[in-house]
Parts: structure tokens; sequence; C-alpha cells
């Protein structure tokens, strides 16, 4: 019987049998549905890429120990590194699932009760006054694009929620949940944040600062510790007597808790090696798994060198010296323990300019090179003998003339002596006799300086003294080369490359010599003193240089373990004032050389055999049979020693006599108390009775040098006349010390007139400034 034909009262007795089946079909059917749609309909919602792969890392750069030295910023400017869940303290998950989510581990993804609880309240109040988002649709939420807030956007985020849960387990889901989450002031994940506020890793927090960070995420704008702490504390506290009562954390430790000071890391983040993250190509960091650079630099070392170039350039600042850099090599490995381009990066004059890879002229930094040659390709040794006397070369441009830096010669010189004391002219009297710069420059090259792109005649016989640019990376590593005896190695800053096979440029011989000679203070005293900033209380191989416009300075040099380049100037390119290597770059290099010995013992390079260890007298180059005054201990190769000194040599009273290249320079400069031409010289060389000056010679200008004995204010007179004389000056005091006459020079021009017991004068005009 069909429904629409019974009467009424036949409905009444029908109706309650219909409806009770109608509700339950209902019901069967609601439960279907809604069984469906909380296990098959989530599938059709897709899970976020980013909640499995987690978020895009931010790569840091490390040092040799694993120390953090540059933390680079995303595309978005946030710092993230990754944290696996059983990195994290019990605490700060406790914290997090107290403040967030206290029945994560027990709900299906969507909590019911909170839902329930959030609409109640928000019924009441009128408006919406809490959420009710589990931690898995945080989850989802935080990892996927930004949405609008309509319904429809929280049922898609429920319904992938569920998805998620039926597919990761619970501790899968709050990894990524905690690498997602943003902690303020750019920071995702727990184990930056940690870094960032507290810098302590995750492991060290305390109940209090695990809380903290818990409280962050929330709104991490309005409790940002550093703008807001009260809101923060008030926030941290809430979360701590949420523990006490989920957890059970005894009361004791909740309000230890509560009354630990707000101890935020000071300033933002700092880092230790700016420039060294410019180098660093970050095309090779590798794929999306990468986290961290680790590099070949010591940070502590890194930190206290820094330190020692800021304190030199303050005391260096009145003489107009802005911008320092520093280099230090490992030289068995070939790594860089030690990259400062700067020491105040954030200087507004330059800072962020890596002066360690700008080229700069290298003055006499060069020069050792020349004499490695000299060993290797000319048949040289130290005991061989230089002429420093006037020279003049023609160039492009018209003849050049080479000066020493005290614009004065001293005849016949040893390699030994020329080297120690950075004499300009012999170094280009015996580039030019090797060939001239071609096979320098090819050298250079070879120990990897590459800056020098021109052509060899481009530099000309100046490239000895400093003529090309070169950078102080480069220009360490090739002294490293001289360090490893002749082997060259690329440096490198990663410290998980293996090192390149060294490539043998120079013989073990060669670089010991050089080496020898580099070391000996003894050596070097006649120009630099015998208590510079060249000396250490250990064995060290050094050469400063200072461009021709003091524009520049360096400091270089090596123990067997390590190599030490020192920069100061201006990268504006203006002069420096009273300055030279001495008492500008030196000072540092030998802090720093005595810095880095304080974590290793210093140690000297072995002897290499086949040496002989000779006197040499040091004006003839040939051997003596005893030392004496004029005599060094050298030791030389045995193939090449020497001949012996012979009677010839010398005149009757005792003086070296030479050849006819240096007569002028005996007319004018000459001790000929010391000096005399051979006899055929004699007759046709001009008549040295006459009464000559020979010190000052003609047009003489000097420099004051800070780092010279009494700043070589005190300049010896010399004359070719052996009787009594007289010397006087207008504008400067005369000293007599038992028949030697000396100047006290100041800066300005001057006249010096010598006058002898027979009436007879000469005078010598000279001009002096302060270097």
């Amino acid at each position: 019987m069909k429904e629409r034909n019974l009467t009424w009262k036949q409905r009444l007795r029908w109706r309650p049998k219909a409806i009770g089946k109608r509700l339950a079909y209902a019901s069967a059917g609601s439960l279907i549905i809604g069984l469906a749609g909380y296990f098959l309909l989530p599938f059709a919602f897709p899970i976020p890429d980013s909640i499995n792969s987690g978020p895009e890392h931010s790569i840091i750069l490390l040092d040799h120990s694993g120390k953090p030295l540059h933390h680079w910023v995303r595309k978005d400017y946030y710092r993230h590194r990754a944290t696996a869940l059983e990195e994290l303290p019990d605490d700060l998950i406790h914290a997090t699932l107290a403040a967030e989510d206290k029945r994560f581990f027990t709900h299906g993804g969507v909590d019911f009760y909170a839902t329930a609880r959030a609409m109640s309240d928000s019924w009441e109040k009128g408006a919406f006054v809490s959420g009710a988002s589990t931690i898995t649709q945080q989850t989802v939420k935080i990892s996927s694009k930004k949405s609008n807030r309509l319904l429809t956007a929280k049922i898609s985020e429920c319904l992938t929620a569920r998805h998620l849960e039926m597919t990761l387990d619970k501790n899968e889901i709050l990894t990524s949940y905690f690498n997602h989450l943003d902690y303020g002031n750019r920071n995702q994940g727990p184990l930056q944040a940690a870094r960032h506020y507290f810098g302590k890793p995750l492991n060290q927090l305390s109940l209090a600062e695990c809380a903290l960070l818990a409280a962050l995420p929330q709104a991490p704008s309005r409790l940002n510790p550093r703008n807001n702490p009260e809101a923060a504390i008030k926030r941290r506290n809430w979360i701590l007597d949420r523990m006490a009562t989920i957890y059970g954390l005894p009361q004791s430790r909740i309000d230890r808790a509560k009354t630990e000071p707000l101890k935020l890391q000071q300033g933002t983040y700092k880092h230790v090696a700016p420039h060294l993250a410019q180098i660093m190509n970050r095309s090779e960091v590798g794929n999306n798994e990468t986290q961290s650079i680790r590099t070949s630099i010591v940070s502590e070392l890194q930190h206290d060198v820094t330190d020692i170039l800021r304190t030199h350039l303050k005391t260096l600042s009145t003489k107009h010296i802005q911008h320092a850099a520093v280099v230090i090599i490992d030289n068995t490995s070939g790594k860089v323990i030690t990259h400062i381009g700067s020491p105040y990066f954030d200087q507004s004059n330059s800072g962020e300019i890596d002066a360690a890879l700008t080229p700069r002229s290298p003055g006499s930094a060069l020069k050792p090179f020349t004499y490695l040659l000299a060993f290797e390709r000319g048949g040289m040794t130290p005991a061989s003998i230089l002429p420093d006397i006037p020279t003049h070369y023609p160039s492009s441009l018209g003849t050049k003339t080479f000066v020493n830096y005290n614009r004065r010669h001293t005849g016949p010189v040893t390699i030994h002596h020329a080297l120690a004391n950075s004499l300009n002219v012999p170094a280009v009297r015996l580039l030019n006799k090797l060939g001239g710069p071609a096979p320098l420059h090819k050298i250079l090259q070879d120990f990897g300086i590459k800056s020098l792109t021109e052509d060899p005649s481009h530099y000309g016989l100046g490239l000895t003294l400093g003529s090309g640019d070169v950078t102080l990376l480069e220009l360490t590593n090739a002294y490293a080369g001289l360090a490893r005896m002749g082997s060259y190695l690329p440096p490198s800053y990663l410290a998980s490359s293996k090192s390149s096979l060294p490539t043998q440029h120079a013989s073990y011989q060669s670089c010991w010599i050089l080496a020898e000679t580099m070391s000996n203070n003894s050596a070097r005293s006649a120009s630099f003193g015998p208590n510079s900033s060249l000396k250490l209380p250990f064995s060290c191989a050094v050469k400063t240089g200072t461009s021709t416009d003091f524009r520049d300075n360096w400091c270089l040099g090596y123990t067997k373990d390590f190599t030490v380049g020192v920069w100061i100037g201006n990268l504006d390119n203006t002069p420096m004032r009273g300055v030279s290597g001495v008492s500008g770059a030196g000072p540092i290099f030998q802090a720093t050389m005595l810095r880095l010995h304080q974590d290793q013992s210093p140690s000297w390079f072995t002897k290499p055999k086949g040496l002989v260890d000779c006197h040499i007298h040091q004006h003839t180059g040939k051997q003596t049979a005893h030392s004496s005054v004029d005599t060094l201990l050298l030791s030389l190769p045995k193939n090449r020693l020497p001949l012996t000194s012979q009677d010839k040599d010398f005149d009757e009273s005792g003086r070296v006599i030479l050849d006819t290249r240096y007569t002028n320079w005996l007319e004018q400069e000459a001790d000929t108390n010391r000096f005399t031409l051979n006899q055929v010289s004699q007759s046709i060389a001009p008549n040295l009775t006459n009464l000559k000056i020979i010190s000052p010679p003609k047009q003489a200008h000097y420099l004051l040098d800070p780092d010279l004995p009494k700043q070589g204010k005190t300049l010896l007179l010399q004359t070719n006349f052996h009787g009594n004389v007289r010397w006087s000056s207008p504008t400067l005091s005369i000293q007599d010390h038992q028949g030697s006459h000396s100047a006290i020079l100041t800066p300005g021009k001057h006249q010096i007139t010598l006058e002898d017991d027979q009436g007879r004068t000469t005078s010598r005009n000279l001009s002096v400034e302060e270097l």
C-alpha cells in the first residue's frame, strides 16, 4: 500500500515505524559519509612537499673545528638549520606541546574537544577568542602557501592534517613542525633560534629558555624578547604553569625558572670572517641537503689577529693608515687558516673591500725571488759580489735611475748583505744580469702570482722593486712555496678538500740558503738595527716592502710550519706618513707570529747536505782563513765555493782593490781609507788626492726613518783628505768624536762645508725630510 493512499488514521499507525527506519538509514548513511570523510576524503588533499623535505636551509660557514664563522641568509632573509627530534631537549618539546597542543599524541589531526571549546568560547564572547588548530594543522598551514581565512580554507587544512596523520607518524610530524616554526627576527627552527637568542646549542638550554622559545611562535613580532621582554616573560611563565599542570613538573623547578633573568645574546649575529664569505662560491655548496661548509680557518686565531690589527691601526692612526689585511697559511697543506681582508668590515671607508685580494704594489717584497733565480740559474751564492753603485738603465721613457732607500751606495756587497738590507741597486743590477724581467716574471707566475698579467717588458727591471701589482693572498702563498723549499701548492679554504699535488719550482738547497739570509737578524742590522720589529725569539725568514709612493706597506715571512703576510695602507691610494716596513706592517707581523706560535712550537728547516761553512770577506766575496770584523760566516754549496783571498786583493794599506766600475763611486761616496782602484785604473782615474767630500754625496736626499737607530739623524761625514779638516754648516750641528765627524740631520735644505789645513774648501748641498 502506497503512503499517499493511506487515511490519516492509517498514517498515524504507520509513521513511527517509518521514521525509525528512516532515522536508522540516515544514521547509517551519515556514519558512512562521516567515516569516508574522515578516512578517505583526506587523501584528496595532497600533503605539501616541504613537510617531507623540510624548509630550505640557510648555509653556515664553519671553521676547521665546526665553530660558526658566517651564516648566509636565504632569499627570504631567514636563517634556518634543520633539527632532528632526538636533538631537541624534552623541556622544549613539553613546553611547545603545553603551549600549542597538549593532546597532540592522542588526537588524529583534529582535536574535536578543543574545537568545541573554541566554538563555545566564541559563542559566549560574540567573537573568535581562541583557536583550536592542532600541531598537525599548524604544520600544514606553515608549510603551505598563504591562503585566505575562509571556512573552506579551514576545512581544507583539517582534511590535509588528517591525510598527514594517516601518512606520517607523530614524531615525523613533530619534527617537521619544529623545523618550520618562525621564532622571530628571521630565525626558523629551534636550533637557529637557540643560537640567535642565547648563543647556545639546544642541549645547553635551561627550562626557562625552553619555555621562552616555545612562547615565540604564537606571535613572533609581539613577543620579541629584544623589543618586548615583558610580554615574552609573561607568556613564558604561563607556559611554565601549564607544564606543571600537564606534566607534573615540581613546583620548585617551575619557580626557579620563573625567576631566571632573561639573558639574551648581545647584538646581532657576529661574522668572524665576513670577507671569507665573499670568497666562497656558493654554487659549490651542493644540493639542498648541505647545511654547512667547513673551512680551514681557525676561528680563535682569526679573532685574535683581528684584534692585533685593530690595536696597531689605532697606534698608526696619526700616520694616515686606514686599512690592513693579514693572511696566514699552513705550509704543509696549503690551507689558509686566517684571512682578514679588513679588521672593520662595517667601516664606511671601504671596510667591505677585501684588501687581501686587491692588487697592490709590493715594493721590495719581490726581491727574494730575484735572488732565488740567482741561486738556481745564475750559478751564484750568498757570497757573490754585486756592485752597489750609481746605476742607470734605458727604458721606454728614457734613462731610468735606480737608487737605494737612503739615496746612498755602499760599493761591493755580497748577495747576503744586499738581500738582508733590502738594497735596491744590487737587486736591479742582478736582475739585468739574469736576463731582465722575463725570468723573474716567469718564476713569480710559477709560484702562483697571477696578477702580473702584462708582458714582462711592461714592468721592466723595476719588477724586482714592485713595479707590478700583486695581491696579499698570492704573495703570501708564494712565500709559503719558499717555506716548502720550492714546492708550490694552490691556497685552499676548505677543510675537507684534498691537497693538490705539489709542483717543484726550485731546489731545497737554494730555498734553504735564501731562508738563512732572510732569517739572519745580524745581517739586516746595518739597515734596520739589531732590535727591530723583524726580530723574533725563534728563526723566521722575513722581508718587508714599501711602494715608492708610500701607499702600500708589507711584511711577509715564514717558519717551517706557517707563512704570514701583512699589508697596511690606504685603499683610496692616499700616501701614508712617516711609515716604513719596520714601523708599519712589521709590528703587526711580529705580534701575529708570536700569537701563532703560542699554540705550536716554532720549528726550522733541516740543513741540506752539500753545504760548507765558510768565512767570507764582505767586500771581495772570497774565503778567508779566519773570522774578522770584515768577514761573514756563510753556508755555501760545496761545488760553488769562492776563491780564497790573496794579497793582490788588497793594497799595502789593507784597502780593497776595485775595478774601474767603481771609479765614480770612489770619487763621490766611497771611504778611500777602505777602498782603492787597481794600479792600472789609478793612472786613468780622476785624481783622488784633490780635496773631496765623500759623504754626503752630491745632491744627497735623506729620509729620517723612525725605524733606524736614532731615526737615521746621524750622518757620518767623510773625506779623502787624511790631514786635519774642519766641517761646518750654518743649519746643522756638527759633532766631533775623536776625529770622526758627523752631522745631526733635521728636515730642510742644508749645506755642509769642508776645509783642510791648507785652507782649501769644498761644499755639498743636501736635503732632509721625515719619512
